[in-house]
């Protein structure tokens, strides 16, 4: 069978080489100069105002960039169709002083404009989280409650655009990009094989869609009814567990952290749990998203709040390979497994933890 990746790239293959081209106003800005640089800050181009114009052109790879002139920049998706832009210096006010600020609009571009209305949404978000951070405590609680509860509206709202964009604009590569940015860390495979299916082969064979594609593999090797991908670990003790010494028992693959408050308060459920079938076949394999400087705390929290079941980690926090091979962008992150290392559960948790648990012990 065809792999969503592999599609992709024969996709890709059979497209012709097509090439970018930004052509810009900057009138009275002559010398300025133009960089368009990479997602990850890698040139791709520059060029200089002349005569109040320029124009950036080449070799097409669809990828996630940014326009730099002026002291200001502007994230675009780089696409085949021609980008129109001007910069400009506009009148502001900061502080009570008039200022001068530098401007990049992008023209009439449907990509553009929904990039910025994600970016924008994420910046939104990230600010009122930001100001629940640092509200000081003399501003009360209330005040906490109300940002709380406001910064929770601006998430609903966030995927509320995400799933619009995915789901009603299957010829743009932004659908593409959120679903690989955003949209994959918390949905399964199940969920979003419907929304890849209906993406344009436009948008698939394009290197944010083969990222996309990417994602969807992976996503689909750690999906309910699959086989769980296997592993190993270091003990606390130096020794190494894999998963696949586990064949032949219920497994509970417990993704968890020392600083972590919401799985340390999941760890009594998981105990009982543990207790009332580890003797039927049931067992608990821990694995710690703790950093090797939080050693100490790892081993503390493990004796502390009793987690008497297998523990790994490699201390390498969200690079933990093991986290990355199971797409945990958040903990805590639980797979249930039976006997066969079949996924039956990514979400089992509290009393449905022992209902999966118990039917499978039976």
């Amino acid at each position: 069978m065809t792999t969503l990746l592999a599609l992709a790239v024969s996709l890709c293959a059979t497209a012709q080489q097509q090439t970018y081209n930004i052509t810009g106003t900057a009138i009275g800005h002559d010398g300025t100069k133009v960089m368009l640089v990479s997602e990850d800050k890698s040139p791709i181009d520059s060029t200089v105002v002349a005569d109040g114009k320029f124009q950036l052109t080449g070799p097409l790879t669809v990828q996630m960039a940014m326009v730099k002139m002026g002291g200001t920049s502007e994230a675009i998706i780089l696409h085949e169709k021609p980008i129109q832009m001007t910069f400009q210096r506009v009148k502001s006010e900061r502080r009570g002083k008039a200022i001068e600020v530098p401007e990049i609009k992008v023209l009439d571009d449907k990509e553009h404009d929904l990039l910025k209305d994600i970016n924008d949404m994420q910046m939104f978000e990230m600010m009122t989280m930001m100001a629940i951070a640092f509200s000081k405590d003399e501003q009360g609680e209330t005040m906490r409650d109300s940002l709380a509860q406001m910064w929770m509206g601006i998430k609903e709202r966030n995927k509320a655009l995400q799933d619009s964009i995915a789901r009603n604009c299957p010829d743009n590569y932004v659908a593409a990009f959120v679903m690989n940015q955003f949209m994959s860390k918390d949905h399964s495979y199940a969920d979003l094989k419907p929304i890849y299916d209906q993406l344009s082969d436009r948008v698939k064979a394009s290197a944010i869609g083969q990222n996309l594609a990417a994602t969807m593999e992976k996503l689909s090797s750690i999906g309910v009814g699959s086989i769980a991908p296997d592993f190993t670990l270091p003990a606390p003790d130096g020794k190494e567990i894999s998963l696949s010494s586990l064949r032949g028992k219920v497994v509970l693959i417990d993704f968890w952290a020392s600083w972590c408050g919401p799985c340390l308060r999941e760890a009594p459920n998981v105990r009982k749990v543990y207790q009332k079938y580890h003797e039927k076949g049931f067992e608990v394999l821990g694995v710690s998203l703790d950093e090797a400087s939080k050693r100490e705390a790892w081993l503390s929290a493990i004796d502390k709040h009793q987690l008497t079941w297998l523990q790994g980690s490699t201390l390498k926090g969200w690079q933990c390979p093991v986290a990355k091979l199971y797409n945990v962008t958040a903990i805590p992150a639980m797979f249930l497994l039976d006997r066969e290392g079949r996924i039956v559960a990514t979400n089992a948790r509290g009393e449905k933890l022992e209902e999966e648990v118990a039917k499978l012990c039976e």
